[in-house]
């Protein structure tokens, strides 16, 4: 039995898997159990999953050998707003668009193997943990989704991220674990057009206002790029009334994505105005994008109360992706016109976790979750295809001891509707643009909106 069920979790990880986003690019919780909570999971045991997530040393607080299978069924709302005010050329008013996106499913697997006899513990993930996505459609209405060179057209965006940890373990006293795992990373990217991509340029339209007529190649295509981590942890049970949680995870340093894409620019225009088919229109471009995953410190403080049916935990968590490569930097566009990296910030994420046993076999849990949006307001506009808004996060589940091996876990959560508003940005106001302020159209702002509706369904087995 045991060698069927690795084998199965093994061949997962030839399995694409799409991801959504919650805590900025990151979901905020992992499996219908953790997610219920909030995500809390630095110091209060709750599954096998919630510990390979984010404190391996959790581990050994789970006998014999268990594995999990879950998966969340998600929607998400992203919208985008273009207002003008006495904008030069522009009529005032406000233009909205909402994202075209489909309901998506997440899978979370873990597996558990606690040594007879020994203090050590073996844990193996396939998570989803994090991305973002948007399909924005070509609205001729809205400034910003028309037809280039005059918006961006139809946008697509595209990241999945899958965890893959394999940890270990060690009780070293009765009260204090530790635990340490190797975590690979895949990512799966697409970005159409591609704004970090320097676009293929002209001479303006003398009427349009620009400096220059530019078109974004295309990066439609999925390609997957991989990353090796670290994970440490260590878990501390004070009495059976207080534990304590840390760990902390190495920044993720992915290959370049790379596209094999194609020249887009349909014309060039010649000093006279007049236009000649650009000769290279079609012929091969490859195209890069540097972008890594953050560094995240955990804390955590689990609490039992003597004799009673609760337990209580929290979790404070920072993710560092003001300096991660492709995600932080600056933002706004470079002097070649291309997105000068996301430029979200550090972020920080607080969360609290009730569970309930009123009696054997049944456990409901109780979760809230905040988290500050990496979102700067100054450089909203470069979040259009990378939304995460999101900071409220309301979650609810049950678990539910089919017999002494199995257990049903469901549960729920809903990240309510958040915005970010800031100036709106263009590349081409003057030639090869320097600071910010040379980027911001007069008058125009831009807000970008989220929120999330899911259900988690997942099973546990113990043997």
């Amino acid at each position: 039995m045991r060698k069927k069920v690795i084998t199965l979790v093994l061949c997962s990880c030839f399995v694409a898997i799409p991801a959504w986003a919650g805590n900025g690019p990151y979901l905020h919780g992992v499996g219908a159990s953790n997610s219920a909570l909030g995500g809390v999971s630095t110091a209060l045991a709750t599954d096998i999953v919630g510990a390979l997530t984010y404190n391996p040393a959790l581990l050994t607080q789970f006998e014999g050998d268990q594995i999990y299978f879950g998966a969340e069924v998600f929607t998400d709302k992203p919208v985008a707003t273009a207002t003008f005010n006495g904008t030069p050329g522009r009529p005032d008013g406000s233009f909205t668009t909402e994202s075209e996106t489909e309901p998506g499913v997440l899978p979370a697997i873990g597996f558990s193997h606690h040594f007879k006899n020994k203090k050590a513990t073996l844990g193996f993930g396939l998570l989803a943990v994090a991305g973002f996505r948007t399909d924005w459609p070509h609205d001729a209405s809205n400034p910003i989704f028309a037809p280039q060179p005059d918006g961006f057209g139809s946008i697509k965006t595209n990241l999945a991220i899958t965890k893959i940890p394999i940890a270990w373990a060690w009780e070293a006293t009765p009260k204090l674990s530790v635990g340490v795992a190797a975590v690979i990373h895949r990512g799966g990217l697409a970005i159409s057009p591609l704004p970090p991509a320097a676009p293929d340029c002209t001479l303006p339209d003398p009427a349009s206002g620009r400096a220059v007529d530019c078109f974004f190649v295309d990066a439609d295509n999925v390609v997957s790029a991989h990353a090796i981590g670290i994970q440490a942890g260590i878990y501390y049970k004070k009495s059976a009334t207080w534990a304590f949680g840390f760990s902390y995870e190495t920044e993720k340093d992915f290959d370049d994505y790379t596209w094999e894409s194609l020249v887009t620019l349909p014309y060039i225009r010649n000093p006279d105005n007049s236009l000649t088919p650009n000769p290279l229109l079609g012929t091969r471009r490859v195209v890069t994008y540097p972008l890594d995953l953050p560094a995240i410190a955990s804390f955590g403080i689990g609490y039992t109360p003597p004799g009673s049916k609760w337990k209580i935990g929290f979790d404070a968590r920072w993710y560092g992706l003001a300096s991660t490569d492709g995600a932080g930097g600056v933002g706004g566009f470079r002097p070649d016109y291309g997105l000068n990296e996301i430029g979200w910030d550090d972020m920080l994420v607080g969360a609290i976790g009730v569970v309930y046993e009123p009696k054997p076999g049944l456990t409901w849990r109780f979760g809230f979750n905040y988290s500050e949006t990496p979102i700067q307001e100054e450089v909203a506009f470069t979040s259009i295809g990378t939304p995460p808004t999101f900071q409220d996060h309301y979650a609810v589940g049950v678990g539910i001891a089919l017999n002494q091996k199995i257990t049903l876990d469901l549960g729920a959560y809903y990240a309510a509707p958040n915005s970010v508003t800031g100036p709106l940005l263009s590349a081409f106001l003057v030639a090869n643009p320097t600071t910010l302020d040379q980027q911001k159209l007069p008058g125009g702002t831009f807000t970008i909106e989220e929120e999330i509706l899911s259900a988690l369904v997942a099973v546990s087995y113990k043997f």
